[in-house]
Parts: structure tokens; C-alpha cells; sequence
């Protein structure tokens, strides 16, 4: 298996009002066979938030904060981005949708944000097929 070109997907932007205290957001799907390398949020214009807001990056309907958590108000000038991930070792083993779920307090009062994921294809490393060892003398 051998990593291949990355792939990132992110949501609509999301102005404030849709970003509401505890509000949960599909950001896409990652594909069978893939590795999540990272989630995070894109400032897109400039945000006011009350305090800490630690968005939970997950999978949709399971472990909603697998991927760990990040703080969207540690990037709330217009293009800041915040990114996390619990490691590399979160492997898809079907096609799985991703979510962001904002904090239960200091929902943005302003600005907007898009949630992202990106990823990489798991492939075949193009490895020798059986030889026939006879013709290797």
C-alpha cells in the first residue's frame, strides 16, 4: 500500500448563524481505502466568538470526536486555518462521512468558517507480480 496524491473536501461556508452552540456539520465523505491526514476549519470572514469554541472533528453517527477537537476561535481572522488529527492511522475501511461538531457554548456571533478534511488514497504499490524463478539462472 502506498500513499497517493491527497484529496481535500470541505463544506459551504457557514456563516455564524448556522454555527450554533452544539451544531453538527457533514463535511464530506472520505472514500473506502483512505487515510484521513488531517480536519480543521477556514476562517472566511473574520469571526466573533466568545471564548473557546472546540470544534470536534468525527465520523458522522459514530466516534464524533475521532479525529480530535480545534479551536475555532484560535483562528477567527479572515483566512486563518486550524487544523488537528489524532494521528495517521484513521484508515477508512468503508466510504465514511465526516462531521464537525461546534462546542455547547461561545457559538460565533459573526464571521464564517468552512470545515475540511483532506486524505489520501491507499494504493497498490505496484509491486513485482510472481516470476518464474527458472529464468532468473
Amino acid at each position: 500500500m502506498a500513499l497517493q496524491s491527497t484529496v481535500r473536501i470541505e463544506t459551504a461556508t457557514l456563516a455564524h448563524g448556522s454555527l450554533t452552540a452544539a451544531s453538527v456539520h457533514d463535511i464530506g465523505t472520505v472514500p473506502n481505502n483512505c487515510v484521513v491526514l488531517a480536519v480543521g476549519s477556514e476562517c472566511i470572514a473574520a469571526a466573533t466568538v466568545g471564548g473557546a469554541n472546540a470544534v470536534s472533528y468525527g465520523v458522522t453517527g459514530g466516534d464524533i470526536d475521532g479525529f480530535g477537537t480545534g479551536d475555532i476561535n484560535a483562528g477567527k481572522a479572515t483566512g486563518a486555518i486550524v487544523t488537528t488529527v489524532d494521528g495517521l492511522t484513521n484508515v477508512t475501511n468503508a466510504d465514511t462521512v465526516i462531521s464537525a461538531k461546534t462546542a455547547g457554548s461561545n457559538a460565533p456571533s459573526a464571521g464564517s468558517y468552512k470545515f475540511f478534511v483532506v486524505y489520501a488514497p491507499m494504493g497498490n504499490t505496484g509491486a513485482a507480480a510472481e516470476v518464474d524463478r527458472d529464468l532468473l539462472d
